[in-house]
């Protein structure tokens, strides 16, 4: 069984020893919608990525399965780094963007102020992950959002407390 994912970034001190790319935790374990195949994602933000991989690396690389390379993200390049540990995946995903302005930081807040304001989400949420959707398709599948769910769903993040509780009533009433 897996320990909770706190205790393995508690454990590998990794906002610590990642401290100067700003990292955020975000993914579904945070928001208690974790699955057996989610992993610990922390987003990270630098304008060098030769120096976020030679950190990451000093750090890391003595870990299983640990690999560096580099991705396109939404038009925008990215440095990841993953490996294994405690049973977790752990992907460390870094942008030239600050953390706070990633769309992966940025759906984490929607995703987590949704699942404050209608907790009775859960479970309609879990269903969908487990049947293969991405957190982020399976909340605007559930709230009946229209279009592309990841433009949908940082749409949201504008909307007061207020008006995310009447879509939430409004789907799921």
């Amino acid at each position: 069984m897996k320990p909770p994912y706190e205790d393995v970034i508690e454990e590998l001190d990794v906002l610590a020893r990642l401290a100067e790319f700003s990292p955020v935790v975000i993914g579904t374990p945070p928001l208690g919608l974790a699955t057996d195949d989610s992993d610990i994602d922390i987003a990270c933000s630098s304008p060098d990525f030769d120096r976020f991989f030679a950190v990451a690396g000093r750090a890391f690389d003595r870990m299983e399965a640990f690999s560096m390379r580099h991705v396109d993200h939404l038009s925008a390049p990215a440095a990841v780094a993953s490996f294994r540990s405690m049973g977790w995946e752990v992907e460390l995903f870094c942008q030239k963007v600050a953390t706070t302005h990633q769309w992966g930081v940025r759906h984490f807040q929607v995703e987590a102020r949704l699942m404050a304001l209608g907790p009775h989400l859960k479970d309609a949420i879990m269903q969908l992950k487990r049947e293969g959707l991405k957190t982020e398709p399976a909340f605007a599948t559930v709230l009946s959002l229209p279009g592309d769910p990841y433009v949908a769903m940082l749409e949201l993040e504008a909307f007061d407390d207020a008006h995310l509780q009447h879509v939430i009533d409004a789907a799921t009433g």
